[in-house]
């Protein structure tokens, strides 16, 4: 039977913690879990932690963390994913899988061409949102590390942001080259352009700045399968799904 899993930042053995009122209703309602009941608690950062539960009632619900255990092992090869924010749930689904199948990084980056609906995640209007979904993601993925999901930001700051490892932009043309013919990186920033697509001066002033323009097969991706499938290829190629 598999241990139920929750995300407390901070956490420590030894320790005695309340859960936050959102986590104690999945705890209490949704999985039913009484006092007594074993349970994993992670910090995000890394570190897992064995955990009882003391007290699972309506005043709440109180772990008592036990020794640290091994967590999984992340992927060798460090993958940040840059987006366009998407409208509705779209930009959620993306946080989610990526942080299934292994991402460091999300960062947000609003383009020419972004969707004006997702346009206020530049006011951090929607950051709280997307935090959830990436630890939500990471605890049913078996992570104990949350990816970081960056501070939405102007494709003039992800310009300026120092990065040590390759950098792809993904063109939504078959007529580039494949991302298997990048030399073998152990890190990785792939940027995925908006929904319709990229403007042709940023894409001229990208490449110009030394990202390597590529694709991920010959039919044309909604973005939110273009950044699911990058992820998984880079993965594939040069990281743990290999």
């Amino acid at each position: 039977m598999t241990v139920p899993r929750f995300h407390l930042p901070g956490a420590a053995p030894g320790a005695r913690v309340t859960f936050p009122e959102h986590t104690a209703h999945h705890a209490r309602e949704i999985l039913r879990l009484r006092t007594g009941g074993a349970v994993r608690i992670f910090d995000g950062a890394g570190n897992e932690f064995d955990g009882v539960l003391e007290d699972v009632s309506r005043r709440g619900v109180v772990v008592h963390l036990l020794h640290a255990v091994a967590p999984r092992a992340e992927s060798p090869l460090r993958i940040v994913l840059a987006l366009s924010p998407l409208k509705g749930d779209r930009m959620e689904l993306v946080i989610q899988k990526a942080t299934e199948l292994g991402v460091a990084e999300v960062w947000p980056v609003v383009t020419a061409r972004t969707d004006a609906v997702a346009r206020p995640a530049l006011k951090g209007s929607r950051q709280e949102r997307w935090d959830k979904v990436a630890s939500g993601a990471a605890e049913q993925s078996g992570r104990a590390t949350v990816p970081l999901v960056a501070p939405t930001t102007t494709l003039d700051q992800l310009l300026a942001r120092p990065f040590e490892g390759a950098r792809a932009l993904l063109l939504e043309t078959g007529q580039n080259a494949p991302l298997a013919s990048l030399e073998a990186p152990r890190a990785i920033l792939l940027l995925i352009g908006p929904a319709g697509g990229w403007d042709d001066r940023e894409a001229q002033r990208l490449t110009s700045a030394g990202f390597a323009a590529i694709s991920v097969g010959p039919r044309i991706l909604r973005a939110e399968t273009a950044a699911i499938t990058a992820v998984a290829l880079a993965q594939g190629l040069w990281g743990d799904l290999r």
